[in-house]
């Protein structure tokens, strides 16, 4: 029960150890960590993945068109309308909408799919080419949106991708070939998970103090925005699925990968705004930290869900 639990409790216990004691996280943030620890997670997720998984399926691509729809388009205009009729700062209201436009976080969609029990390798698919699409759409999508004609480069993004998720993923694959009995380690699915956590006690220590710039009123207000928001992409998501009559496998990948977003490239785009401290940000650290709490509160009911139905098919079978 414990092991169901692990994420969500440790995102809880990386929070508190971010606002109480923030410098091992800042020391571990300026030594570079963060993008070993996203490496780390797809290497596993290598190791964890046959070569049977990998091979085209007919479903795929309009799954990942009804991921784009819901990520990249319906998600901004959701954004724009908390930006144009809510009561939030300027600057909370632009970093909410900011990051309603960018594409899903690369570190922990495929680790919550594959704990729900989803198809892991459609929610790594789903990420590279949702990430691969929003480097076009973010910068039109801000321009309809908010007049910004902020550029983009496309090609730190790309290296980035193929540096810290696709040639780990591809390492993890072949050490499976080279040594198949790594892959089935019991112990092995506990390393994305973890590293899901350090990585966010890591990024909420170097915003520690951004945090602490919101009254309590404000904060609230945020969260209770963000988790609107968050809500209304899951929903989507949910129907989505149904709608293309997915398998439950096929939907979990679909809801825990095209309902997330990631915090880097907001705060790049934010950069690229000119609007990258105070309170810009804190909307983007925070969404961030409700929408992997809520999700991995999520993946974790759905696990132990299974496994207690798994329990009850064993005890009538026996």
């Amino acid at each position: 029960m414990i092991i169901v639990w692990l994420l969500p409790l440790g995102l809880c216990l990386a929070f508190g150890a971010a606002l109480l004691l923030p410098a091992p996280g800042l020391w571990l943030n300026e030594q570079g960590l963060l993008p070993w620890l996203v490496a780390l997670i797809f290497l596993v997720n290598g190791l964890q993945t046959r070569l049977q998984q990998l091979r085209p399926e007919p479903g795929f691509g309009r799954t990942l068109l009804m991921g784009a729809l819901i990520n990249l388009l319906l998600s901004p205009l959701l954004g724009w309308l908390i930006y144009a009729f809510s009561a939030l700062d300027d600057s909370l209201r632009l970093g909410l909408l900011v990051m309603s436009m960018v594409p899903p976080t690369l570190s922990s969609c495929v680790v919550l799919t594959r704990i729900s029990g989803g198809k892991a390798s459609w929610s790594l698919f789903l990420t590279l080419g949702l990430n691969f699409i929003g480097i076009g759409t973010i910068p039109f999508v801000l321009s309809l949106l908010v007049g910004s004609s902020l550029q983009l480069s496309p090609w730190s993004l790309l290296q980035t991708l193929v540096n810290i998720v696709l040639l780990p993923f591809i390492g993890g694959l072949l050490l499976r070939l080279w040594c198949p009995p790594l892959g089935a380690r019991p112990w092995l699915g506990l390393v994305p998970t973890l590293s899901v956590i350090v990585t966010s006690w890591i990024t909420l220590s170097s915003s520690q103090q951004a945090l602490y710039l919101l009254s309590a009123d404000a904060l609230l207000t945020l969260s209770a925005w963000s988790l609107l928001l968050h809500l209304a992409l899951l929903l989507l998501c949910l129907s989505g699925g149904r709608l293309l009559r997915l398998a439950l496998a096929e939907r979990r990948a679909l809801l825990f990968t095209a309902s997330q977003k990631t915090m880097p490239v907001a705060v790049s785009v934010l950069v690229g705004l000119g609007s990258a401290s105070g309170a810009a940000v804190v909307s983007c650290i925070l969404f961030h930290f409700l929408q992997m709490l809520f999700d991995s509160l999520l993946a974790s009911r759905i696990k132990g869900r299974q496994a207690r139905m798994g329990e009850s098919e064993d005890a009538l079978s026996g």
